[in-house]
């Protein structure tokens, strides 16, 4: 079963990359990792050894719960209410996939998600030099947002947000590992490439979410980890980036001058004036969020924040669940702030949460970008054994 999990969670991650079909790529997710998560929690029941999970979860669990229940008071939705509420089951599953790769072989755990991270920054490096290398597009300023391979369907994101997002959260993986004490010479080297090939990507896509966010966490990582690697790593950033800052300083003043950085003050203006009378509960997951620009060509189809939108679906009490969730993660990391897994997996966290201010349509999804972006970070911080459980045990070697 571990096994079956664990490619489920290879595909899950970089199927996209070698996966030309949504659909193919969605049922691989099913198979492989959901449906054993399932007959593993059905036998825990009939066995009756599930025991309850830590504290931790039960904020995410109602959070999951309420948003499918948002779905009963929804208007004109694309899909019905079970069609869209059951993508929690899902989470769920999820999340109990983690659960039990982590508490049964935290070795093929992280295999599974390191060999993940190796084939995107494979395919971002293979991307960048098809794109600019081959297909000779241009490197000004926005002249050109990647957001896909450029063969076939393959590595194609549709969208160079969604694309940034995506390799900016892959990224800070790859930086933990090359950052962390831990980590032999040799491997350091080749993960700080596979970050320099991730962060090159999120760059030309010019998505300023993903920027802030990969920054930030950049810091962090390096002050997390506390290596001399780190710092030195952190040095060079500091000056690439003043360099790029020098070369582009006129567009980073139109930016900001004109675009206010994120373009996006007239939905949120929208989003405030459409939620008279619907703060609590929202208008239900599903309702269609349409936001037309005054050229009337452009329709905005969410509200291009997260945390907005889900107000909007599901009301200040989904967003008041979630956080409630966040804190407690927050919570145990700090807690467990010396262990491998939280120093890998709270920054990707944050910077999904830093991404999702400008960006991300909605985390209750079935399997997708976002459950890469957001769910994982989660759902590894969720699995690691509380201080009570690993105080007494020696610690798991991962074959570094």
């Amino acid at each position: 079963m571990v096994w079956a999990l664990s490619l489920g969670l290879f595909i899950q991650l970089s199927g996209k990359i070698w996966l030309e079909s949504t659909s193919a790529r969605n049922a691989q997710v099913y198979i492989w990792l959901l449906a054993p998560a399932l007959i593993y929690c059905v036998h825990k029941i009939i066995s009756r050894s599930l025991r309850w999970p830590d504290w931790q979860y039960v904020p995410w669990l109602l959070y999951l719960l309420w948003v499918a229940l948002s779905t009963l008071w929804a208007t004109d939705a694309d899909a019905g209410a079970w069609s869209l509420a059951k993508r929690g089951l899902f989470i769920g599953l999820y999340l109990m996939a983690i659960h039990c790769l982590m508490t049964q072989h935290q070795w093929l755990l992280r295999r599974a998600l390191l060999a993940a991270v190796a084939v995107i920054a494979l395919s971002a490096a293979v991307s960048l030099v098809y794109q600019f290398g081959v297909l000779d597009r241009p490197l000004s300023f926005r002249g050109y947002r990647i957001d896909r391979l450029g063969i076939g369907n393959f590595a194609n994101f549709g969208w160079p947000v969604a694309a940034g997002i995506f390799h900016g959260a892959v990224a800070t993986w790859a930086l933990g590992v090359a950052l962390d004490k831990r980590t032999r010479p040799a491997l350091s080297l080749f993960w700080l490439a596979a970050f320099v090939a991730l962060a090159g990507y999120v760059l030309l896509t010019y998505t300023r979410g993903a920027w802030i966010a990969l920054a930030v966490c950049c810091i962090l990582i390096v002050v997390i980890q506390n290596s001399r690697r780190g710092w030195l790593v952190l040095a060079a950033v500091v000056l690439v980036a003043l360099v790029a800052i020098i070369l582009s300083w006129d567009h980073l003043l139109l930016e900001v001058q004109r675009r206010q950085l994120s373009g996006r003050a007239k939905i949120w203006e929208y989003f405030y004036s459409a939620m008279t009378d619907h703060w609590t509960i929202g208008y239900g997951l599903g309702t269609p969020f349409s936001f037309v620009w005054p050229n009337e060509v452009a329709i905005s189809p969410h509200a291009h924040s997260l945390y907005l939108q889900q107000i909007y679906d599901s009301g200040i009490v989904s967003l008041a669940l979630m956080c409630a969730g966040l804190l407690g993660l927050t919570y145990k990391a700090w807690q467990l702030r010396s262990h491998p897994w939280v120093q890998l997996a709270f920054p990707a966290l944050v910077f999904a949460l830093i991404a999702m201010l400008t960006d991300v349509e909605r985390i209750f999804t079935r399997p997708g970008d976002y459950w890469t972006v957001f769910w994982l970070p989660v759902a590894v911080l969720l699995a690691v054994p509380s201080r009570r459980k690993t105080e007494d045990k020696p610690p798991v070697s991962d074959g570094r």
